[in-house]
């Protein structure tokens, strides 16, 4: 990662053009992380950077903002917002601590009944993408895997336990395609899917916790561009690709706390119910019924999420994709059934 030493970019305005810069976070071995979700008046648990163009250099420096320790003003984070500049980075090898941050201040955040629903939200969703980052970018240890299964867990039960927070989701997905926060939006749409469609307590756990994980095969093939769409892959990186749900399969059939029903989902969550999909081209009879219904939710949010090859699709004209040239890969008695969700409360279209 390019740092530059603190310079007290915090104690002063930021000028739009120095806080507004593209780039690629894992790149730079750090992520993101919203202003919003850290705690005012509260000693910061690791050092946190901002992102600076450097004209003498051409180059993206990460600048330290604020060092471990330093107590979080409110001044700082409206400083940052007046620029644009929404998020905070911090190192994935930092990882640990923030989840131990989280974990100390979550309980005061998200069990108290007049905290706000989008502060809820925004700390689930933090915390799930933050953990996926670190699984991604750790050494895949069967310790670590335990350890990031038991965090997504613990982020669908929290989902699960509050109604509010899978209602009104045509607000609230992130838009911005990566593989984290795409698997947040597929845990929280197939959750809030599932109760569309009335489904007990411990099927709507498995598909939020199958959204979440249902990429982890992709860690294993670091030499992939984690945002490329396949149609756009040479030959030998789609062959990789393909098997990114056999390889997540692989990786958590050993840990014990994965269900039989999420394991399903991750090994076939590209299977289409005409037969045409992967790994192993599985029809519509055959596939387990949770991962037909990710395959849909996955299918859903890559379309309507920004990428670098198009703009995003509306909800409408997914839903019109879905009942048309995709309804053989998702089935007719799916995709209508998922667009009906798609005009529900807990959705909005």
């Amino acid at each position: 990662m390019t740092t530059s030493k603190k310079t007290g970019v915090l104690d002063r305005e930021l000028g739009r053009s120095r806080a507004r810069v593209g780039f690629n976070p894992s790149q730079m071995g750090v992520a993101p992380l919203s202003l919003d979700v850290l705690v005012p008046d509260e000693p910061l648990p690791v050092d946190f950077y901002v992102p600076i163009y450097r004209q003498e250099s051409k180059r993206i420096e990460m600048t330290l903002a604020a060092e471990r320790g330093e107590i979080y003003q409110k001044a700082w984070r409206d400083r940052l917002k007046k620029a644009n500049q929404t998020k905070f980075f911090v190192r994935i090898e930092d990882g640990e601590a923030i989840n131990a941050y989280f974990e100390s201040n979550a309980g005061n955040i998200l069990d108290k009944h007049n905290a706000p629903l989008s502060k809820k939200r925004a700390v689930i969703k933090e915390m799930s993408d933050l953990n996926l980052r670190i699984l991604f970018g750790g050494d895949l240890s069967p310790k670590a895997l335990d350890n990031s299964v038991k965090r997504a867990q613990d982020a669908v039960s929290r989902m699960a336990g509050d109604p509010q927070i899978l209602t009104k989701l045509v607000d609230v997905l992130s838009v911005d395609y990566s593989v984290y926060s795409h698997s947040v939006n597929v845990s929280m749409l197939g959750m809030a899917f599932g109760k569309h469609l009335g489904f007990d307590e411990s099927r709507v756990m498995a598909l939020g916790v199958g959204g979440m994980l249902h990429d982890v095969g992709m860690a294993k093939l670091p030499g992939i561009p984690l945002e490329k769409p396949e149609d756009q892959m040479t030959p030998r990186e789609r062959s990789l690709f393909r098997q990114h749900a056999k390889l997540g399969y692989k990786m958590l059939a050993p840990i014990g706390a994965v269900s039989y029903d999420v394991l399903m989902i991750v090994q076939h969550h590209h299977e289409n119910a005409d037969g045409s999909g992967f790994p192993t081209g599985l029809n519509a009879a055959k596939i387990p019924h949770l991962a037909r219904m990710v395959r849909i939710v996955d299918a859903y949010d890559v379309m309507t999420s920004h990428r670098p090859h198009r703009p995003a699709m509306t909800p409408s004209q997914a839903a019109a994709v879905l009942l048309g040239e995709a309804m053989p890969a998702f089935g007719s008695d799916l995709a209508p059934e998922f667009v009906r969700f798609l005009g529900s409360p807990a959705f909005t279209l």
